[in-house]
């Protein structure tokens, strides 16, 4: 059961490592043709709040694959005494 719950939870710290890589394409306006793209104070803002919960999210998805670790090792679920 432990290994099962551990792979779920790597699991979930990669789909939270990703959760914000396609709003952060769009804000990038890579494919956009100049004169289309998303520019001034609030796009420049809007930037910044997305690069830095995009740092919260790994620091918990880090954290999560730690829980994992350490679900591993023991080799016990939630419902299994220490």
């Amino acid at each position: 059961m432990g290994s099962r719950d551990a792979a779920d939870l790597r699991t979930l710290a990669d789909d939270i490592r990703k959760l914000l890589d396609e709003p952060i394409t769009i804000a990038a306006d890579r494919s956009a043709k100049d004169d289309e793209r998303w520019a001034g104070p609030n796009a420049e803002r809007i930037r910044g709040e997305l690069a830095g919960r995009k740092v919260k999210l790994g620091v918990m998805a880090d954290a999560i694959d730690k829980a994992a670790a350490n679900r591993k090792d023991t080799g016990g679920g939630p419902n299994k005494p220490s």
